[in-house]
C-alpha cells in the first residue's frame, strides 16, 4: 500500500466510536437531578421550613437592633449624666474660688487693671487702707500707717520692706496728686508689693 492511501485511512478513521455512550441513561440522571430540586421547591414543607428560619433570623436580627439601640440610649445617659458632672464640678469649684477670694482685694486688683489712671491711683490707696486695717486686726499699735509697719517691723515679716516702700509711693500718690506720675506699670508693680505682704499674712 502506497502512502496517500495510509493517510486517507487515518483520515476516514473516526478518533473514538462511542459504542459506550449511554445518551438515555445521562438524561435520565439529569432528569432526576431535576426532579428532585423541583419537588424540594414545590414541596409546602420546603417553605414552611424556610418560613420559620426566616422568621427566627428575623426575630434575633430585631433583637439585635433593640439591644443597640437600648444600649446606645446608655450610653448616650452615661455621658450626659458624666457631662453634667463635670460641669457642676467647675461651677462649684468656681464658686468655692470666689468665696475664698477677698472681695476687697479682688475690687482692688480690678482697679489696677482698668485702663483709667485715676483707678490705678485708687487701687493704691486703697491697698494702703486694706493694709492698715490688716495690722490693726492683727494687734499692733500706732495712729498711723507709719507708726503701724513699724511696730510690725520687729515681728519677722519677710516681705516688711516691700510695704513700707509700697507705703512711701502711696503717700506721694496721696500728697502730690496728679502731679505725681503714675504708669500702670507702676501701680501693678505698687499692688504686687501690697500682695506679697498679705499672702505673707494669709490674708488672701
Amino acid at each position: 500500500m502506497d502512502q496517500p492511501n495510509l493517510i486517507q485511512s487515518a483520515i476516514d478513521k473516526p478518533l473514538f466510536t462511542p459504542v459506550n455512550l449511554n445518551i438515555e441513561y445521562v438524561f435520565g440522571k439529569v432528569y432526576e437531578v431535576l426532579l428532585v430540586i423541583w419537588n424540594f421547591v414545590v414541596n409546602s414543607d420546603t417553605w414552611t421550613v424556610i418560613g420559620v428560619i426566616s422568621s427566627l433570623v428575623s426575630i434575633l436580627c430585631i433583637a439585635i437592633i433593640i439591644f443597640s439601640l437600648v444600649r446606645l440610649f446608655e450610653i448616650q445617659e452615661e455621658e450626659a449624666r458624666e457631662i453634667d458632672h463635670e460641669i457642676h464640678e467647675a461651677i462649684e469649684k468656681s464658686k468655692e474660688k470666689e468665696r475664698g477670694e477677698n472681695p476687697r482685694w479682688h475690687y482692688i486688683l480690678t482697679l489696677s487693671e482698668s485702663p483709667n489712671e485715676s483707678d490705678w491711683r485708687v487701687a493704691v490707696l486703697e491697698a494702703d487702707n486694706m493694709m492698715e486695717e490688716v495690722l490693726q486686726e492683727r494687734g499692733f499699735a500706732g495712729e498711723t500707717v507709719s507708726e503701724l509697719l513699724e511696730a510690725a517691723s520687729g515681728s519677722g515679716f519677710l516681705t516688711i520692706q516691700n510695704v513700707w516702700e509700697a507705703h512711701n509711693i502711696r503717700n506721694q500718690v496721696a500728697h502730690e496728686g496728679s502731679e505725681f506720675p503714675l504708669s500702670q506699670i507702676e501701680g501693678r508693680r505698687v499692688i504686687r508689693m501690697y500682695q506679697t505682704f498679705f499672702e505673707e499674712l494669709s490674708v488672701i
